[in-house]
């Protein structure tokens, strides 16, 4: 295509008029691609970021896209606190930071629960009333069998043999007393655990610390809701679909769907799947929850919980797609 000079000393004046009829056609094939059975080959849209920017967010983009408008949220999002009424020894993860399941997160006052577990771990560790017992039972059994021999041999009389079993059997049952009991310990080593347990706030899963309403020193009650986990990657979206639309009463889980997203003003399209639809519809507004899913991996790209999106189970059109004051 031949060029004039002030093209070829401003290649952002080369380059404005062509973005229109350009970016339609190319995300027109990219999505095309991503229907068919071509998808992990897609050049435009990579399946490993699910998004595409747009260039700005504007009214007639939102008006031509068409779809249904929702709120992305995270996949799994538990609100937290200690289970015991406790006092903050210990915070160590703030707001911001990526967990895994199992972190500690913040630690209460177990100091006396601390100390009755390792009195337990010890009477656990060492057996002793068990391995007593049965030194006892193996010494009552030992006399009891030499009289029996003695009595076939007619050197003891019935009283001492009846005698030396009577007195092996109570030293088996002090045996069996022994290893109930201490069946019973393990158990209540089990339990002081999990009283030491009551006093830390794990993370439930992986995920990131979105908020922790507590400092060292402050006194929490039971079940105050102090930490917040949430996981973002995916995201979920929850919108509620017209019943009345033969393409929307079809849907099934594993749907694609197309979302538009609104980031900071620009617009950024990404490709979700359906994970849920409800059986059920609201009367009033006609409309069923549809739950759809978007990879959303950490970077720069990732998508932020709780901003407005808009939702087509359809694949869009070039109309839609065309950008009227991309800057």
């Amino acid at each position: 295509m031949p060029t004039t000079p002030h093209a070829r000393t401003n290649p952002r004046a080369r380059w404005v008029p062509l973005l229109s009829a350009s970016l339609a056609a190319a995300l027109a094939l990219s999505f095309a691609n991503l229907s068919s059975s071509s998808l992990a080959a897609a050049p435009t849209l990579q399946t490993s970021s699910t998004t595409r920017d747009l260039g700005r967010l504007t009214t007639e983009l939102q008006t031509q896209f068409a779809g249904s408008r929702a709120v992305t949220r995270p996949s799994q999002d538990a609100f937290m606190g200690f289970s015991a009424p406790t006092r903050v020894t210990e915070v160590l993860i703030r707001s911001g930071l990526n967990v895994k399941k199992g972190d500690m997160i913040l630690r209460g006052d177990d100091a006396e629960d601390q100390a009755l577990l390792k009195i337990q771990q010890v009477r656990v560790a060492e057996p002793l009333q068990v391995e007593g017992a049965k030194a006892g039972m193996d010494l009552a059994k030992l006399e009891y069998d030499r009289l029996r021999e003695a009595f076939a041999k007619n050197a003891s009389g019935v009283q001492e043999v009846e005698r030396a079993r009577l007195g092996y059997e109570v030293r088996r049952i002090e045996y069996l007393v022994a290893q109930n009991q201490e069946t019973q310990e393990k158990l209540q080593l089990e339990r002081m655990s999990a009283r030491v347990d009551k006093f830390r706030v794990r993370a439930p899963f992986d995920g990131i610390v979105d908020t922790v309403n507590a400092d060292v020193g402050q006194v929490v009650n039971e079940n105050e809701k102090i930490v917040r986990v949430v996981d973002i990657d995916p995201l979920w979206i929850d919108v509620n679909a017209p019943t009345d639309d033969k393409v929307t009463l079809a849907l099934k889980a594993g749907a694609q769907a197309w979302v538009l997203c609104d980031v900071a003003g620009d617009a950024k399209l990404a490709l979700g799947t359906v994970v849920e639809v409800a059986p059920t519809a609201d009367p009033a507004s006609r409309t069923r929850r549809v739950r759809v899913e978007v990879k959303n991996p950490a970077g720069d790209q990732q998508l932020i919980a709780g901003e407005p999106v808009w939702v087509r189970f359809t694949q869009p059109t070039n109309e839609a797609l065309k950008v009227a004051d991309k800057k």
